[in-house]
């Protein structure tokens, strides 16, 4: 096969097996010293994260490849709210059998990024246009949408993992860090408020620190807003922190307005930050 065939899966599938490979050097540490235990969140221990990761794979990604449109109508369930996906994430961990070890969730989530392997060996770019049935918010899209999920959600899973641990590395790639941050940033047009926007004109720059990560933009105008995938000039409103930060404050780990009161988040205009929260009303 060429690989000038697959150029967009070759990609996506760098980024995913780096996601994995830095999660293996987490649990193998984790395993090293039988830390499965400790806290993770406030519901969580870290023995959750492979197998949350292991039904994710599983329940979405692979099923989604395998039956593409001949997803039965009674299969296709629309998680549409985070009150559903919690629901729906409560629901799996209850199907895990009372007497699974940290170690068999481990193995399990490794079955299934080597399925998925396996699923994509063959598969072209072409591949990445056929039908799927995404369940979390967006019903059907096509196979690219389960990758570039399994993309950014096994990165905030990596790094929510890591700063619960305490730990400083791995360190991400700039290009996947870079892929998260353009995901959920790009989801932010679902909240805009067109009705705040009404005759006005804002644009809004969010910075990052982390090396070679740069930054996006939101330009409003017209009662409509725009999503820059690069650094527009003369922004209202400019935010500077680090990819860490910015999943801290979005997770609920760290309180925006205490992110900003220490610096971690920088702000060139206070007033203008007022504008952005009428203007994107996040949940």
């Amino acid at each position: 096969m060429s690989t000038q065939s697959r150029p967009q899966l070759d990609e996506l599938m760098r980024h995913i097996e780096e996601n994995w490979s830095n999660l293996n050097t987490l649990f193998d540490d984790l395993a090293a010293r039988n830390g499965w235990d400790q806290q993770h969140g406030t519901d969580w221990t870290f023995a959750d994260v492979p197998y949350h990761l292991a039904y994710c794979n599983q329940e979405i990604l692979i099923r989604g490849i395998k039956a593409g449109p001949n997803l039965p109508d009674g299969e296709q369930e629309l998680l549409a709210s985070a009150d559903a996906i919690n629901a729906w994430n409560a629901r799996k961990f209850a199907e895990r059998p009372a007497d699974q070890t940290a170690a068999q969730s481990v193995l399990q989530w490794r079955r299934t990024c080597d399925e998925i392997r396996q699923l994509t060996s063959e598969m072209t770019d072409t591949d990445l246009d056929r039908p799927f049935w995404m369940p979390l918010f967006f019903g059907w899209r096509d196979v690219r949408e389960g990758f570039l999920f399994t993309r950014a959600h096994d990165w905030g899973e990596f790094m929510q993992l890591r700063i619960y641990m305490g730990r400083e590395d791995p360190i991400p790639s700039a290009g996947v860090t870079r892929a998260y941050l353009k995901r959920m940033l790009g989801s932010f047009p679902l909240f805009f408020n067109p009705e705040a926007a009404a005759g006005r004109q804002f644009t809004v720059v969010m910075a990052f620190a982390d090396p070679g990560v740069g930054a996006f933009s939101f330009q409003v105008a017209d009662g409509a807003v725009a999503f820059v995938e690069s650094r527009l000039p003369q922004a209202d409103l400019v935010m500077t922190q680090s990819a860490e930060t910015f999943l801290k404050t979005l997770t609920g780990m760290l309180d925006p307005a205490e992110a900003i009161q220490s610096g971690l988040v920088q702000v060139n205009d206070l007033d203008s930050l007022a504008t952005f929260g009428q203007l994107f009303p996040l949940p």
